[in-house]
């Protein structure tokens, strides 16, 4: 009997160890949230003049009583004020709405803009910045002023030019060998 109680015993505490052994497993669990943000591009459009009695560039304001062979402050630069590199490019309307009740054709290549063609090139109805903008720089000035050509005739008197001025950007990195080979701009 003797036996018998060891062996069953035995029996118990090897059932028993089996049974905390398959309890007494160690676990662990973890979760990994990786937050990938987009870069972005963004761009300002700067328009500053030199007053007429000199000194530092101000904002540019509508100048009037514009006589044939003036020339116009008009300094147009593009700021990046996004966080990523982006490649730029600038597309310049002229636009001259003639005196109520005169007829005729206005001409807009008496308005002549002075275009740095060392830093811009232009292509399609675009300037495009020749380089890379890096977040917080300024282009260049596509042009610093307006001129209005000496033969304007008695046709242009009282009328009202506009110049207006659009830019876009894209970014830089992985989009192309350069500005020109740069995809995805804007829609207009």
């Amino acid at each position: 009997m003797r036996k018998k109680l060891l062996v069953v015993a035995i029996a118990v505490i090897c059932l028993s160890m089996a049974a905390y052994g398959t309890i007494a497993y160690f676990t662990a669990d973890d979760i990994a949230t990786n937050v990938v943000t987009a870069g972005n591009v963004d761009v300002t459009l700067k328009e500053t003049a030199i007053p007429a009695e000199g000194g530092e560039p101000v904002p540019f304001e509508d100048v009037i009583g514009v006589m044939p062979g003036t020339e116009v402050s008009k300094i147009v630069e593009v700021e990046n004020t996004g966080d990523n590199e982006a490649y730029i490019r600038v597309r310049v309307e002229k636009e001259i709405a003639l005196a109520e009740g005169v007829t005729g054709e206005a001409d807009t290549s008496l308005i002549s803009l002075n275009v740095d063609t060392q830093n811009w090139v232009e292509k399609d109805g675009y300037f495009y910045y020749t380089k890379p903008l890096s977040a917080g720089e300024i282009t260049a000035p596509l042009f610093t002023t307006v001129t209005f050509e000496a033969g304007m005739e008695n046709l242009y008197q009282n009328s009202k030019a506009t110049i207006r001025v659009f830019a876009q950007a894209v970014q830089s990195d992985n989009n192309g060998a350069d500005v020109m080979a740069a995809t995805g701009w804007p829609a207009e």
